[in-house]
């Protein structure tokens, strides 16, 4: 039952974010086995209506903007380095999140520093339930107390490798 609990939650989630109107997602397909045979199941897969959007990852974003350093790039950026300092204080943690992958993007153009942290959905939904805590909480804290960084945000998105 806590499956369902959980898979519930993080769908619901996931359409708060997609959508602002009431979407549902599809439910996992019937995988019974019909003849006894050894299946192995797939994952836990959802779909956003009939777009032809599966997946079976989920992904909490935690994202801000960094300021250019001294020369007006990224290369000398004391806050790119500092955000770049918290995530190796918290890496640890976030991989020890049940099958979490986690992955940081940097872009030097328009200075986001992103990191997602993707895990199954069911997975996923536990973390969702507990409002992402403690980790979320203490980490955006952190980042927002760097200075030369603005625009913090968090976001839950799906994620897939295709």
């Amino acid at each position: 039952m806590k499956f369902v609990s959980n898979t519930l939650v993080v769908v619901a989630v996931i359409a708060l974010c997609f959508i602002s109107a009431t979407v549902g997602f599809a439910p996992p397909p019937n995988r019974s086995n019909t003849n006894n045979a050894a299946v192995t199941v797939p994952a836990l897969q959802a779909s956003i209506g009939d777009t032809g959007v599966a997946f079976e990852n989920v992904a909490r974003e935690w994202r801000c903007k960094y300021s250019p350093g001294p020369s007006g790039t990224p290369e000398d950026s004391s806050s790119l380095k500092a955000c770049q300092a918290l995530l190796t204080e918290y890496l640890p943690k976030l991989k020890a999140l049940p099958k979490a992958t986690v992955t940081r993007q940097v872009c030097g153009g328009c200075l986001d520093f992103k990191v997602s942290i993707s895990q199954p959905l069911d997975e996923h939904g536990a973390w969702a339930e507990a409002e992402y805590g403690p980790l979320e909480e203490e980490f955006m804290a952190k980042l927002k107390q760097i200075e030369g960084t603005s625009v913090h945000e968090t976001q839950e998105i799906t994620f897939e490798t295709l």
